[in-house]
Parts: structure tokens; C-alpha cells; sequence
């Protein structure tokens, strides 16, 4: 791995939004029986303030040089940080595997052998590792405006469908927000992701990692009332709600681009796991002894994205929701107790 590598906080943005936007995408909005767009979204905007404000201290520690300390590997604290970041973001990267493997398989008319699935996946990641950061955030760019072109025409393809007489309203309930946003709260692994990598990012005064939360809860607001303008409470019962809409749009030689909507769902879905086990080999680097650097590293990550993936593939999605959300919270609320010691300590050490 290049050790000089140098991207932008916005191509790291970039990063986390189709990373995020993808996981709205090919996973159902809801599930039977939960609350309508309304609720969802009063309970999306909650829960977008709520890790706004989770990451504010995290976000705060990123321009201080006691932060940088992490990236050497040097101390016990920052050991015991990197290797928290690797099995998380190797987890987070098998759980997103396991999700696109099932969704492929549920979109497809003769589906692939999972071990082909997932075998294809690890030789893509490990090429996409060979070559760097900078070429990830690049191919992911282009990925995220094929994924926000594959939005776009299914938002125009659907125009016609969309009935206000659909949508449901009922009087406000605060408390039936509270449950539907514990119920749907998460804490990605792509939160600290950021705050890693944003060592190899070009310094920069602003960190436009709050607006890309609140971009993305446009983004589910939009999605949202769109699945139930179109489907009204049939959405709610909907297995993939969004696969449901693709096929529905009309703009096609053929009445359907689902297939095309597909591959750009796939293709974001394929990002995403490369730039989580690119957080898994940047946090594998400074724990390895010098002689194990370079080539071997991105061996090692795949290895253990593999091991991960052996343990994630039987595990039920909310189960893995779950480990993920504790494990973040865990890595941000340990990332910030180091910061804050070792600010005190070159604090002391300074006078």
C-alpha cells in the first residue's frame, strides 16, 4: 500500500453516501407490519440528528495531532484501535457481501452458486486493493453517479404511478416515532472508515461529512415517499420494495431497465466492499512488521474479509445489524477517549 496516498474529503463523502445509499437501495425500506412513510421518516430525520451528534466529538478530533498518533501504530491504545477498525470493517464489508449475494439471487431468474458469488467478490476486491485508494475513489465516483442515474430514472419511470390518494396520513404520534427509530437505528461502519482514512486525506478546514448524513436523509425521505406514492401500504410488505419500483417504471424499449438499475445497484454494492477492505488493510499495515508491508497486506485483508464472511453467511440481517451498530459505537467511543488522552499528554508534554 502507498503510504503517501492522498484523496479529498469529498471523495471520502462520496464514499460514505453510496455506501449508505446503496444499503437503502437493496434492502427493504420496511417490513411487514411497520410504520408508514410518514413515521419512517419523522424517525429517519431523529436518527440523523442522533448520530450527528454521536459524531461530533469524533469529527472534532480529526484536525488535532493527537489523532495522527493512530495512523503510526506506535502505542498500545492505537494497536488495540487498528485492530478493533480491521475486524469491523471486515464485518461490515462480509455483511454487505452476504446482502448483495442474497439480493442478487432474489432479482435473478437463474441465480449463481453463492460460493461463485462470493468468490467473484474477493478476487474483485483484491485487485481493486492491488491498485489504491486513489483508483477506488475513482471507480466509486462513477459508481455513484451511475447509482444516482439508476435513481433518477426510476423516480421518472414511476411519475405516472405516484398518487397522493395513496399516501397515508394519521395524527402525529410521538412515542410510535421513538420505536420506529430505535427499531431502524444504526451505526455504520462507514463512520469510522471516514475518520480513518481521513489520515490519507488532503487537510482540509471543512468536513462535509455532516452534510453527506443530511444528504442522505433526503435521499431515504425521497425513496420513501416515493415506494409509498406508488404502492401506498403495499409497500410495507414489499420484500425488495425498490426492486418492486424498477420494475414497475415504463421507460424502456422493453417496459423495464430493471436489469440495467441491477448492474448499478451490483456495481455500488462491489464499491462499497472494496473501500471497507481498504479500511481493513490501512488498519492492518501499522500492526504488521515492515517485511509483511506492501502486496502481502491486501492478501491478509481478503483473508480475513473471508473468515468474516464464513461467520456472517448464517447470521439473520438484524442480528448483523445489531453487532455492527454495538462494534462502531464501541470503536467511536474508544477513538475518543485516545484522542483525549493523548491530547492531555502532548498538552503536558508542550509546557
Amino acid at each position: 500500500m502507498n503510504e503517501h496516498t492522498t484523496v479529498s474529503a469529498k471523495q471520502l463523502c462520496t464514499l460514505v453516501f453510496l455506501s449508505l445509499a446503496v444499503d437503502m437501495a437493496v434492502r427493504p425500506f420496511t417490513s411487514g407490519g411497520s410504520a408508514g412513510a410518514q413515521i419512517a421518516i419523522l424517525a429517519a430525520v431523529l436518527n440523523m440528528a442522533v448520530v450527528s451528534i454521536l459524531l461530533l466529538p469524533v469529527l472534532g478530533l480529526l484536525r488535532r495531532e493527537a489523532f495522527t498518533t493512530l495512523k503510526g501504530g506506535v502505542t498500545f491504545g492505537s494497536k488495540a484501535l487498528l485492530t478493533l477498525s480491521a475486524v469491523l470493517f471486515a464485518a461490515g464489508g462480509a455483511a454487505a457481501m452476504v446482502r448483495s449475494e442474497a439480493f442478487f439471487r432474489y432479482v435473478s431468474d437463474e441465480p449463481m452458486p453463492q460460493l461463485l458469488v462470493y468468490g467473484l467478490f474477493l478476487l474483485v476486491v483484491f485487485y481493486a486493493l492491488r491498485c489504491g485508494l486513489e483508483s477506488i475513489v475513482r471507480v466509486l465516483g462513477l459508481a455513484a453517479g451511475l447509482f444516482l442515474l439508476s435513481m433518477a430514472l426510476m423516480l421518472v419511470s414511476n411519475l405516472g404511478g405516484m398518487h397522493l390518494s395513496n399516501l397515508t396520513f394519521q395524527p402525529f404520534d410521538f412515542p410510535e416515532v421513538l420505536r420506529t427509530a430505535a427499531r431502524g437505528f444504526t451505526l455504520p461502519p462507514e463512520l469510522p472508515l471516514f475518520c480513518l482514512l481521513s489520515l490519507h486525506a488532503n487537510r482540509e478546514k471543512r468536513r462535509p461529512l455532516l452534510k453527506t448524513l443530511a444528504l442522505l436523509c433526503v435521499f431515504y425521505i425521497g425513496l420513501t415517499f416515493c415506494s409509498e406514492a406508488v404502492l401506498g401500504m403495499k409497500a410495507q410488505l414489499q420484500q425488495q420494495t425498490i426492486h418492486t419500483l424498477s420494475r414497475l417504471g415504463s421507460i424502456s424499449v422493453f417496459r423495464r431497465l430493471d436489469a440495467l438499475h441491477i448492474a448499478a445497484w451490483m456495481l455500488a454494492e462491489l464499491c462499497k466492499v472494496a473501500a471497507l477492505a481498504y479500511g481493513v488493510q490501512s488498519a492492518l499495515t501499522p500492526l504488521l512488521p515492515h517485511s509483511q508491508r506492501g502486496g502481502k497486506t491486501c492478501g491478509y485483508a481478503v483473508g480475513l474479509l473471508a473468515v468474516l464472511l464464513a461467520v456472517c453467511a448464517g447470521a439473520p440481517p438484524e442480528t448483523l445489524r445489531a453487532v455492527l451498530t454495538a462494534g462502531t459505537a464501541v470503536l467511536l467511543a474508544c477513538t475518543v477517549v485516545y484522542g483525549c488522552v493523548m491530547e492531555g499528554f502532548y498538552a503536558k508534554k508542550r509546557v
